[in-house]
This record gives structure tokens, C-alpha cells and sequence, in this order.
């Protein structure tokens, strides 16, 4: 018999053989990216943010007093830190009367030097100060002061040896 071009052939069935395993494979790398995408965000979330991991926390007195310094009485928001390593590098970050600036390094650092207000390095800074050792102290002072208003500086101080 003769097939005519209208006629539909039935395919003969074979039990058993689908495609389900490959699709399943083509399916299973891109999981197994996005899975690995998310293990790296939760690890990335829950780990140290800090930029310097060897910085901790250390009191305000020690940092300051490691530099031959007080911390000012109108002080505010302070944050101190000591960086680990052979030799100790503190750091003082804090806010305090914009007024209360020139006495407050005056009182600190009797014998000199003086705040500058040229060449400090950094244009946001508005007036600097480095000391080496002084008054008998073994650190190498730098203190950074912002003008954060008509009241208020942002005082930066770092103590270090050399």
C-alpha cells in the first residue's frame, strides 16, 4: 500500500529512554553557580569590614598619653585605636571646640612646635602639626584638624615611634 502526502504515520513506541536526565544535568550547573553566588554573599556579610584588620580598640588615655597628650575636656565622639604590630601606632579620633584647638596643642606640646596652616599634605586638612619626640616622650606625634563648623574642629591624632 502506498502512502498519500495527507496520511499521518504513527511512530512506533519504545518504552523506558526519556530526556528528563539530560535536562536535569543542563539545569544543575546553573544551581549549583547561583548556590555558590549565595555561600560567597553570606560569608562576604558575616566577616570583618575593617580596613586595617590589625587595628583594635584601645582607651582614648592610652592613645593620647602614648603621644604626650590629654584628651581635651569638650571633647566629643571620640574613637581610639592601637594598630599591631613591631611598634605601636595609636591613633585618636575625636571632636572638640574649634576655640579650644590652639590651647589644647599649646597645653600638649609646651616646647613647640606650633599649628601650621600651610603644607599639611591634605587640602581637606585646615591646620597641622607634626612633632618628633618631645618632652622626654618616645613618639612621633601628627595631628590633623578639620574645621567642621564655626564651633567645632575634628581633631586626628596619631602617635607612633620611628
Amino acid at each position: 500500500m502506498t502512502q498519500t502526502p495527507t496520511e499521518t504515520v504513527a511512530e512506533p513506541t519504545v518504552p523506558g529512554r526519556t530526556r528528563w536526565g539530560v535536562f536535569l544535568a543542563i539545569l544543575a550547573v546553573p544551581t549549583l553557580v547561583v548556590a555558590a553566588l549565595i555561600a560567597l554573599l553570606v560569608a562576604w556579610l558575616f566577616t570583618d569590614d575593617s580596613v586595617a584588620a590589625d587595628v583594635k580598640k584601645t582607651s582614648c588615655s592610652e592613645a593620647l598619653a602614648f603621644g604626650g597628650a590629654k584628651l581635651p575636656e569638650g571633647a566629643d565622639d571620640a574613637w581610639c585605636g592601637i594598630e599591631a604590630g613591631p611598634e605601636p601606632r595609636y591613633e585618636a579620633l575625636f571632636r572638640m571646640p574649634r576655640a579650644e584647638v590652639g590651647a589644647w596643642v599649646a597645653a600638649s606640646f609646651p616646647e613647640g612646635p606650633r599649628l601650621r596652616t600651610t603644607q599639611c599634605g591634605d587640602t581637606q586638612v585646615d591646620a597641622c602639626l607634626n612633632a618628633g619626640p618631645v618632652a622626654g616622650e618616645r613618639a612621633s606625634v601628627q595631628i590633623d584638624i578639620t574645621h567642621d563648623s564655626r564651633k567645632w574642629s575634628e581633631v586626628r591624632f596619631v602617635a607612633f615611634t620611628l
